[in-house]
């Protein structure tokens, strides 16, 4: 088979072919030939269409087999002059001790004795040990790239691959490059031992870990125990937690933090909840409970940013005033809210409630300005600031959205109540402080910054709910407050050791 290099030269309507072995030339003139073709000549021509895919699969095969025995070979080459530097940094280096410890040595007993001369010497030789080590990572960093490049050639062919079969077909290959080109680029890069060695993914991933350990404990201690508990409460209640600590996370993002989280959800399916009862419309109480829990981040939000209250002071404040809104308006009720029915009660519902929530906020943390900002405040208030980062802006937008959660977990929890009824005492009542404990859980820092992830919400809240039902199934109820604090201090010791600085010789 011909697999000469391409003529570039016949790249017109393609992107241009960026594998080092490329399809024969022929074969790559006939795709573009046919990519002239109308749609009805293409009609005409079915038979040329289907030898043209067929060809250009067999050469595709026949590439490939050839590319990976030729990457096996670069990168065994690689290796090998990898190996070789190395080698010549540590040499480099014992001529640098030999060489200090001969101009040691050259000095008379009296000066060898000396103090200064023995630090000069103790300093010189910590000197050629940094330079070695800043020496093999650099070298290391080199071959990782010049591997991942070589590795890198099965994606390029299979990109090359899917531009002629666009020609041939007229279309993007869903089967190709939506779903198998994604694999591709991963599997071409991806080394598990490089993954098991890498302590940054298992310190991202200890929270999940952790996660997966308490459901399987708690399912243990089920079946031993017969612990009658309804696994949909369960998630039901990590939903709640979930949804206001989804929102949260923009503010503890930024280093800030917000106490009163638990009477204003309150508020929001109190609210949610009479709005109904009048109405009957579940539009209306969703529009009315999470309109409420804007209201009220952007209070908070006016008096942190705009009066500059001490944070402590303000959330401690609003909890106070919404706890006593919340009594009030409940002894209009005769001291209980009853729920009409007709809210949806179910946890499938709660559910994607919670992931179109989830979805919405991931989106504009990780891919707008508003959340870049926030772990950069989170990180340098001052540095942020004089950056020009407006605190203000960035304050209100990030209370607008815990405010949404808020009024969302409200709005559910109301739902969740839809046939009954509820008043003070509830899980709403101390979603604040299980929200600090599901961030923390979840792998943040209370004090934000770079390390500020929207899915902590998820993960820690899912866990706070777990580890209670856990304590529960083993008749140890109460000890369950005494192992959240437990685990929280551990959590937040070893974010904080994490986060450490590394000094110059970090990757």
């Amino acid at each position: 088979m011909d697999t000469q290099v391409l003529s570039r030269d016949l790249v017109e309507k393609a992107e241009s072919l960026q594998a080092k072995v490329s399809f024969s030339e022929d074969l790559y003139a006939e795709c573009l030939s046919i990519s002239n073709l109308s749609k009805e000549e293409r009609k005409e021509n079915s038979s040329r269409l289907i030898v043209a895919r067929n060809k250009l699969k067999e050469e595709y095969a026949s590439l490939k087999v050839s590319l990976k025995e030729s990457i096996k070979n670069d990168v065994t080459s690689a290796t090998n002059a990898h190996l070789e530097r190395v080698k010549a940094i540590e040499e480099e280096h014992k001529k640098s001790l030999q060489s200090i410890e001969d101009k040691f040595n050259s000095l008379s007993a009296d000066e060898q004795a000396s103090k200064l001369k023995q630090d000069e010497r103790m300093d010189a030789i910590k000197g050629a040990n940094i330079v070695e080590k800043r020496s093999k990572i650099k070298e290391e960093n080199a071959y990782d790239l010049e591997v991942k490049d070589i590795k890198n050639e099965t994606s390029l062919l299979h990109k090359d691959y899917c531009t002629l079969l666009r020609l041939v077909n007229g279309r993007v290959s869903f089967l190709e490059e939506i779903v198998k080109a994604p694999f591709i680029d991963f599997t071409a890069t991806f080394s598990f031992k490089k993954a098991i060695k890498n302590k940054q993914m298992w310190t991202s991933l200890t929270p999940l870990l952790m996660l997966i350990l308490v459901i399987a404990a708690f399912y243990i201690s089920k079946a031993f125990t017969g612990y009658a508990g309804s696994l949909l409460d369960v998630i039901n209640n990590g939903v709640f937690i979930a949804i206001a600590a989804t929102g949260a996370v923009y503010i503890y993002s930024s280093g800030s933090f917000d106490m009163s989280l638990g009477p204003a959800s309150l508020m929001c399916a109190t609210i949610g909840a009479i709005v109904y009862n009048s109405s009957s419309n579940v539009f209306l109480a969703l529009i009315s409970a999470v309109g409420l829990g804007i209201v009220l981040g952007l209070v908070n939000a006016f008096l942190a940013r705009v009066l500059d209250l001490p944070v402590m002071v303000m959330t401690l404040t609003m909890m106070n005033i919404l706890t006593a809104v919340q009594t009030v308006i409940l002894q209009t009720q005769g001291n209980e809210l009853q729920v009409h029915e007709g809210l949806p009660n179910e946890t499938i519902v709660y559910a994607i409630y919670l992931v179109t929530f989830f979805l919405l906020c991931w989106s504009i943390f990780n891919y707008t300005k508003i959340g870049r900002r926030n772990k950069f405040i989170g990180s340098n208030q001052t540095a942020a600031k004089f950056s020009g980062v407006s605190l203000m802006k960035t304050g209100l937008i990030s209370f607008a959205i815990s405010g949404v959660g808020i009024g969302l977990a409200g709005f559910l929890f109301a739902s969740y109540r839809s046939g009954s009824s509820f008043s003070t005492g509830t899980l709403l009542d101390t979603i604040g402080l299980n929200v600090v404990i599901a961030i923390v859980f979840g792998g943040m820092t209370t004090s934000g910054g770079p390390r500020s992830r929207v899915s902590a919400a998820i993960i820690g809240a899912f866990f706070a709910v777990f580890l209670d039902e856990f304590f529960k199934s083993i008749n140890m109820a109460d000890a369950r407050y005494m192992a959240k604090g437990l685990v929280f201090l551990a959590v937040s010791f070893f974010n904080m050791y994490s986060m450490r600085p590394k000094g110059m010789l970090a990757r």
